[in-house]
């Protein structure tokens, strides 16, 4: 006869001699994953980066958005140092894809730390204008031959003050946009390397391919046109608000 109640496992203590079970093992990250994670990690520096070279955000903040970029920065750098490590171990058919994949994670990540780099040298020469300027207007304070400062030339600092920051956002926007140029121009190279030889292997005729390459000699003379028009519209906008 079955008994009436279910027997009961023993759960008492292991015996001494028994070994604990072994700790689960961890899962590294896949190539795939860690490109993911790099390119997350670089728009958040980027946003970052952005909101520290805009004018409405106060000095503390764009301290703060400043160091926290530094951080992603860093995280980014050691995530591209794990995909070269896995590249080596993708197969032929998959290593050059993803040698590019990472040839374009290290130029973007090579323009948001020159992005860095910018706006570190503005905010520390900003705290430095500011410790000049207590440390004048202590000094008049203390010696008491020269007026306080006038309503007027408050607002003249204020102003000019503000038209520096719009100048310096103006140029970080810039130089932002000039590296990534630089970055889609290596990769244009590459696919009007292979459009061509698709083109001369489908039979394309002469004239054509002439076409296109006058079509893209003439982009970057107004390319070339472009970047001239803007550096001048900057040099004249910094020379009337520093004459203002």
């Amino acid at each position: 006869h079955p008994p009436p109640f279910p027997l009961a496992l023993h759960s008492g203590p292991d015996k001494p001699g028994t070994p604990p079970p072994p700790p689960p093992k961890k899962m590294s990250l896949s190539l795939e994953d860690q490109h993911r994670n790099a390119r997350k990690v670089c728009m958040e520096a980027e946003h970052l980066l952005q909101q520290a070279s805009s004018p409405a955000s106060g000095p503390e903040a764009q301290g703060q958005a400043v160091a926290g970029a530094k951080t992603l920065l860093d995280q980014a750098k050691g995530l591209l140092a794990n995909m070269d490590s896995l590249v080596a171990a993708e197969s032929a058919s998959k290593r050059e894809m993803w040698r590019a994949k990472a040839q374009n994670l290290r130029e973007e990540l090579r323009s948001l730390s020159g992005a860095f780099e910018r706006e570190s040298r503005r905010i520390g020469s900003k705290e430095q204008e500011e410790a000049d300027r207590a440390a004048l207007f202590g000094a008049r304070g203390a010696v008491g031959s020269i007026a306080a400062p006038s309503a007027e030339d408050v607002e003249n600092n204020v102003s000019l003050k503000r038209s520096t920051a719009a100048v310096d956002d103006l140029e970080a926007r810039g130089m932002h946009m000039l590296g990534s140029l630089s970055g889609q121009k290596e990769m244009l190279k590459g696919a009007h390397k292979k459009v061509l030889d698709v083109m001369n292997t489908l039979g394309v005729s002469n004239s054509l391919i002439r076409v296109i390459e006058r079509r893209q000699t003439m982009d970057l003379v107004w390319m070339a046109v472009g970047m001239v028009v803007t550096i001048v519209i900057l040099s004249v906008t910094w020379i009337y608000f520093r004459r203002k």
